[in-house]
């Protein structure tokens, strides 16, 4: 084998090496590319899912078959809330000395539970009490102090607690 045969001979190892090369990168680029279509689906199913949840959640706040599931949320429900209040005391947001919810400094009104806010001359917000209750009719969250549901008017007394 003379030398230009040999020469051409490297030439189409190396051709056939650098083909095989580009055939791996297309196939793992398209692996990827097919992966990254499955989890945008799998991401998609989960959102549907989260989205009927929350729908049943709503719909149903009281169904036995998924009660435990739901009363786990409604604690998490809580202690988001009293987390949140207590950011917006760190936050020095006046805090409703009634229901708790955030209200605009200097507001006399809760605009949520109506209740008369006393203007004091300290700048302290009070961190409120966590202990809120949730109303079996409806669902609504209430402080222990609340006498009706302020969405569905049910008169709460203990039996009425979750």
């Amino acid at each position: 084998m003379g030398f230009k045969e040999t020469v051409f001979g490297f030439a189409e190892k190396v051709g056939d090496t650098v083909d095989s090369g580009v055939k791996n990168i297309n196939n793992s680029m398209e692996k990827n590319r097919l992966k990254k279509e499955i989890n945008q689906l799998n991401t998609e199913i989960n959102n549907i899912f989260a989205t009927v949840g929350r729908k049943v959640y709503k719909e149903n706040p009281d169904s036995e078959v998924f009660k435990t599931v739901f009363d786990d949320v409604k604690k998490k429900e809580l202690n988001i809330e009293a987390i949140q209040k207590q950011i917006n005391a760190l936050d020095g947001a006046a805090v409703c000395k009634t229901c708790g919810e955030p209200i605009a400094k200097g507001a006399t009104i809760c605009g949520k539970c109506g209740a008369q806010q006393v203007q004091t001359a300290t700048a302290d917000v009070e961190v409120v009490n966590t202990n809120i209750k949730i109303c079996k009719s409806c669902g609504e969250k209430f402080d222990m102090t609340a006498k009706f549901c302020n969405k569905c008017g049910t008169k709460l007394d203990p039996d009425v607690f979750n």
